[in-house]
């Protein structure tokens, strides 16, 4: 498999996907996720791989989605991409397919995970960060909320209050309190991290594998039984915040390097 943003090495039983974006820390624009989805159809078919492992290239797993100018004007010239609606569908359509591939998947998480790079790490079945990694949901501060299925999977995972802090504070965390609130399995030194996850990988491939398969469906569908019904609103939701001056402040913002100014 051969792409421009990604690095896959596949060895046995396993594949470790690179995001391979490291001059922007790995921001996730249309290109990335297009070869990404690309990859999760492979991994469909794919019978032999039973185990993936996520991870970035450089100083961070993934500092979430790319506002640019130039990323926002390539989305917009891709007629199924076209306008908020649509985008937020295809955010849905990628992450449950990251989230329902049939393979164990492990998040290395070795530095910067944030926004959409979180939720990248939440889809998967495993988190293992490296004691240099901060997490955390940047997306208020551009007027916006935490969309794809975002809140729903973070909330499964930490819980209601600790999700609503992160959420709306913006504050990062580190790999050790991630640890605690229940939102990563492990933490190792940065040079431990890939060796860790593949001892994971080890362990798991000794047991059953439909069992393995079966066992992560089952969990999926409890954990996430309560929260299905809020994503198909998502969209309609989003199209109606982006049209909002609090959207367009924040993002010019961001852009500007400039604290935003919201109105009450």
């Amino acid at each position: 498999m051969r792409y421009q943003t990604l690095i896959v090495d596949k060895s046995d039983n396993l594949a470790v996907v690179t995001l391979n974006r490291p001059g922007i820390l790995n921001a996730l624009n249309v290109q990335i996720m297009l070869e990404m989805k690309d990859l999760f159809d492979k991994l469909r078919a794919d019978q032999k791989t039973r185990f993936v492992i996520f991870t970035g290239a450089g100083r961070a797993f993934s500092v979430g989605a790319e506002f640019t100018k130039k990323s926002m004007e390539e989305r917009y010239t891709r007629p199924a991409l076209a306008n908020e609606r649509l985008w937020q569908l295809f955010g849905h359509d990628f992450m449950h397919a990251m989230e329902s591939l049939e393979q164990v998947t492990i998040a290395a998480i070795n530095g910067a995970c944030v926004g959409a790079g979180l939720c990248l790490a939440v889809n998967c079945d495993f988190r293992i960060a490296s004691e240099n990694a901060v997490l955390g949901v940047p997306e208020t501060n551009l007027g916006i909320f935490y969309t794809w299925g975002a809140t729903p999977r973070l909330t499964v995972l930490v819980g209601p209050a600790k999700a609503k802090e992160l959420i709306m504070t913006c504050e990062n965390i580190s790999a050790y309190e991630a640890l605690r609130i229940g939102l990563v399995n492990k933490v190792v030194p940065p040079e431990q991290l890939m060796t860790s996850c593949k001892e994971l990988v080890q362990k798991i491939a000794t047991k059953g594998p439909l069992a393995i398969r079966i066992c992560k469906k089952q969990v999926n569908a409890a954990s996430l039984a309560k929260m299905a019904d809020l994503y198909p609103c998502e969209p309609e939701l989003v199209e109606r915040l982006m049209l909002s001056d609090e959207v367009k402040e924040g993002i010019q913002a961001f852009l500007e390097k400039r604290p935003p100014r919201f109105s009450e």
